[in-house]
């Protein structure tokens, strides 16, 4: 970990336990986020959390969430979800929302998980920030759109993934990246030294290193998987692997 990374952690770390101060202060709720997986994970790791803290992103499986403390519901935490209605003949991606959104000045932190659909999306954004979204946002890109406010309680959304299956000699991170990439061992190396694979949302930079069902793997500009059965060995004593890649 860089020191740059490392101080980032530590602002993380803080601002976390500064929410809980101040919730336990003002006897009142307290959040901070949108946070992403890897903030969120640190904070897990490096923050004792109460029973009334959680963290939410909108709906269940929400990858960037709010941490909230003092909370005893998801209905207290600030998160709108707007609807952007659109033609369906257009093609829009996350990047065009996020795009169009960070135009606008607003801070990255306001702004949760992006779903895109045909002609629709919905975007999980802080309540502060929403009514502004609607009264500037009449386009993203050159695609006109309409805004509405969808209630949260009514979105029911499963994130998709592709399933691989592959055979591996052994467990370790290179032996994943190769196969998942498809690439050479001698490849798949060079990608983990070079800062481009995480695990569990913390870079990894240790090619021997074993996994367990379960893992988050994120590989940058081939997307994030999670290592989700080993089936036990096959005839040539290999280990039969499923893996799971998000869409």
């Amino acid at each position: 970990m860089s020191s740059n990374d490392f101080q980032n952690d530590k602002l993380i770390v803080s601002k976390a336990k500064d929410t809980v101060y101040l919730s336990q202060k003002r006897f009142n709720p307290c959040f901070y986020g949108f946070l992403n997986e890897h903030e969120v994970r640190v904070i897990r790791d490096c923050v004792h959390l109460e029973d009334d803290c959680s963290f939410f992103g909108g709906y269940e499986g929400a990858q960037r969430l709010v941490f909230g403390a003092g909370v005893s519901s998801f209905d207290e935490f600030p998160i709108v979800a707007l609807k952007f209605l659109y033609k369906k003949e257009f093609e829009l991606t996350h990047r065009d929302f996020l795009g169009s959104l960070m135009a606008l000045g607003i801070e990255r932190s306001t702004v949760g998980d992006i779903l895109v659909f045909d002609g629709e999306a919905i975007v999980f954004v802080k309540e502060e920030i929403a009514e502004y979204i609607k009264q500037e946002v009449t386009k993203i890109g050159r695609v006109g759109v309409k805004i509405l406010e969808q209630d949260i309680q009514s979105i029911d959304y499963v994130a998709e993934f592709d399933e691989i299956t592959f055979t591996a000699s052994s467990l370790r991170i290179d032996i994943f990246v190769a196969s998942l990439c498809h690439v050479s061992r001698e490849k798949a190396q060079q990608l983990i030294k070079s800062d481009l694979v995480t695990l569990n949302h913390v870079i990894e930079n240790n090619a021997s290193k074993t996994l367990c069902v379960d893992d988050i793997i994120t590989i940058r500009k081939f997307g994030k998987f999670m290592f989700a059965e080993d089936s036990g060995f096959s005839k040539k004593g290999k280990h039969k692997v499923l893996v799971k890649h998000f869409r």
